[in-house]
């Protein structure tokens, strides 16, 4: 709520406060590079240097309130990330105390050079602190067992591997699940049938040895938003009841056997009388001489 009416103000103040955190990153820099290359020809900044270098960078380390409050996982690469140039710088310096020789002062002042563009460009300092504050995804609760040695409860969701069809997919989510429609079934195969116009489904049983259970066409028809006239499960020929065919589309129209043509042209036209035997002959012989 409050970003939502002092928006603006907030990111000008956190833009604000960015540019004066890199002016002063670049003003240490300039004044460390300088300090380092004065003790090039010089030994007396050489020294109180190295300990404004040294008292600068843990005092940091140990008092910045986004490392010292960052994630304990975070926290060291974003503490040797800050401290990489104070420690660079560190040791220019010790060097220059140290060798005082011509060669020395040339490889001196080369890793000045080197130090100061990295630092200026790289900015380690910075990268630390904005290390610390990457945020960490939460690991996942463990279900502990309980002092009698009982499983988790129920209530205690399971990921699992879910079908890449899109079918297969919807069917594990909304219809397999605990409580669903089709329990504990997954989709074995789908083909189109009759000319495309329906659809079988093959059901299997995901427990071997466990019946596909019974079906509530009404639940079904329910579930996917289909008049239940459309809906029909069947078993599969030639196998048990741990598969089944769930068909989908309009039923084909039985057609009507000649005998029960013949039978209701009999009823009509000779009342009283009883089909009993129908007999087809070929006369395309004596109609056709």
């Amino acid at each position: 709520m409050l970003r939502a009416y002092f928006g603006s103000a907030i990111d000008t103040a956190q833009r604000a406060g960015s540019a004066l955190a890199l002016g002063v990153g670049r003003i240490a820099t300039i004044a460390g590079a300088g300090a380092a290359g004065a003790g090039l020809f010089i030994d007396q900044p050489t020294v109180p240097a190295l300990v404004t270098t040294v008292a600068l960078g843990v005092g940091g380390a140990f008092l910045s309130p986004r490392l010292v409050t960052s994630h304990p996982q975070k926290r060291p690469i974003a503490t040797f990330l800050y401290l990489t140039p104070h420690g660079f710088l560190s040791s220019i310096l010790i060097a220059e105390l140290v060798a005082t020789s011509t060669q020395a002062r040339l490889i001196e002042g080369g890793a000045v050079l080197l130090w100061t563009a990295g630092v200026w460009w790289l900015r380690p300092a910075a990268l630390g602190k904005r290390v610390a504050k990457w945020n960490i995804d939460p690991e996942p609760e463990v279900a502990e067992e309980t002092d009698g040695g009982e499983e988790p409860s129920a209530e205690v969701a399971v990921a699992e591997d879910l079908p890449d069809d899109p079918a297969a997919r919807w069917w594990a989510i909304h219809a397999a699940k605990d409580g669903g429609v089709a329990p504990d079934t997954t989709i074995i195969g789908i083909e189109r049938i009759e000319d495309g116009r329906r659809v079988a489904v093959a059901l299997g049983s995901k427990t071997p040895g466990e019946p596909v259970p019974e079906i509530k066409l009404r639940r079904l028809s329910a579930l996917m938003n289909l008049p239940v006239s459309l809906l029909e499960v069947q078993d599969i020929p030639g196998y048990g009841a741990g598969v089944a065919m769930l068909l989908i589309g309009p039923k084909p129209e039985a057609s009507i056997a000649d005998e029960d043509v013949w039978a209701e042209i009999s009823r009509t036209a000779l009342p009283g009388v009883q089909l009993v035997e129908v007999n087809e002959y070929d006369l395309s012989k004596e109609l056709n001489p």
